[in-house]
């Protein structure tokens, strides 16, 4: 008898197969813990609550020195902020900050005829940092002056969840993009709301969007002329009618920038999200298997949209960008970076996103870096997270101003 022969028959005679309903027994269990975490978490509901903001912090997002903030403070016609009561110095909530950054900014503000931009954050393997990198680069546009909109395409909600909102508990399928796949809404109007952040309004997801799937190839089935691909930009740019009957401007002429959060998968929802992008950024990790699996996104999306009518032709995007996330500081990180720029060239973004153990306890708290005080971590170690992220919002911003003045001049 063999030494294997002898630890097989010590194994122990369980039945480890599971039944369909076992397996829904499963999800339930896992449905309600999930949320009497998330209640603990986020109470009271809907539970998220802005940052506030250090006198020192309101002069840094404002670009002005602490002699030119108490210098516009003593005119009384920007919000005084207030003391916390402990003593320190005086903090200023978001609404208030928001109110300083765009009495203060330098930006060009969007032109009158200027449409806002539609910038698709994609990659279909998970586990990029995909959904952290949409709503951190939303929050931090804010704090740039910016009104953002964010658009969850993606049926796990996540980006519904950092935006403060339970996907199956508060988002009825009605307020999804649904209601405009099935064809019951012309455009987007109607699923846009607020968020615990100002300037930053979300049309959120929930499971039910992985209805979309089967209801957008049963379309083309019945209409082979159906534009699949053209749903989503469609929503955005059409006009629409209030209750009253009088006409609405397209949506997308509310805000400055669309953040659309993409799910995992080249599906039709993210073919959706990338045909209406005025720009494409994709993260990626650098490690190997991330490296290869975004070779295969372009590839396939290349495909896909050689094949679409008219798009080769027509379609140009304000920038298409990889952002490396999650890097490490170890020397196969590295080789992957040099990798990812040898193969993306120019499209690859300076900033380098590290992996961080803030950021995943932020997550684990349904938060980003942006959503957390200063005070609470090291500030070196806040910096090496938060510094990447203002400058691709920076970035971001830079093109939403050259696009405006694009469009302007024509």
């Amino acid at each position: 008898m063999t030494a294997n022969d002898i630890l097989i028959t010590h194994l122990p005679e369980v039945d480890q197969s599971v039944s369909f309903d076992a397996l829904i027994g499963v999800s339930g269990r896992a449905k309600d813990a999930f949320g009497q975490i998330r209640n603990r978490l986020l109470e009271p509901y809907p539970r998220k609550k802005a940052p506030v903001f250090s006198t020192a912090a309101l002069a840094a997002l404002c670009n002005i020195d602490r002699q030119k903030q108490r210098y516009l403070a003593s005119k009384g016609e920007l919000p005084p902020g207030t003391l916390p009561g402990n003593g320190k110095a005086k903090v200023y909530t978001l609404d208030e900050t928001i109110t300083w950054i765009q009495a203060t900014s330098k930006r060009p503000k969007r032109p009158t005829a200027a449409r806002g931009r539609v910038y698709a954050i994609a990659n279909f393997k998970g586990g990029v940092a995909k959904t952290a990198t949409a709503v951190s680069v939303a929050q931090a546009l804010s704090l740039l002056g910016r009104r953002v909109l964010i658009l969850d395409c993606d049926p796990q909600g996540s980006a519904t969840q950092l935006c403060g909102y339970a996907p199956e508990a508060e988002i009825p399928e009605d307020k999804t993009l649904l209601p405009l796949i099935y064809g019951d809404q012309k455009t987007l109007h109607y699923a846009v709301r607020n968020t615990y952040w100002r300037n930053l309004d979300l049309i959120p997801a929930s499971a039910a969007l992985f209805d979309a799937e089967f209801e957008i190839p049963s379309k083309v089935l019945h209409d082979p002329r159906f534009e699949f691909w053209d749903i989503i930009n469609k929503g955005f740019k059409s006009d629409a009618t209030n209750s009253s009957g009088d006409g609405v401007r397209p949506l997308i002429e509310d805000y400055d920038v669309v953040i659309v959060d993409t799910p995992p998968a080249l599906s039709y929802l993210t073919i959706n999200a990338l045909i209406a992008a005025d720009a494409i950024l994709m993260p990626c990790p650098p490690e190997g298997l991330d490296f290869a699996s975004s070779t295969q996104f372009w590839s396939l999306f290349s495909d896909v949209g050689s094949n679409l009518p008219g798009l080769k032709e027509k379609k140009r995007y304000d920038f298409v960008k990889v952002i490396m996330t999650k890097a490490r500081t170890t020397d196969t990180s590295r080789a992957v970076q040099g990798w990812l720029r040898m193969a993306y060239s120019d499209h690859v973004l300076p900033y380098i996103i590290p992996e961080s153990k803030i950021q995943q306890d932020a997550s684990a708290m349904l938060s980003t870096i942006y959503d957390l005080p200063k005070s609470e971590v090291r500030n070196s170690t806040y910096a090496r997270l938060r510094e990447p992220l203002d400058q691709l919002a920076e970035y971001l911003d830079d093109q939403l101003i050259a696009a405006w003045a694009k469009e302007s001049a024509q």
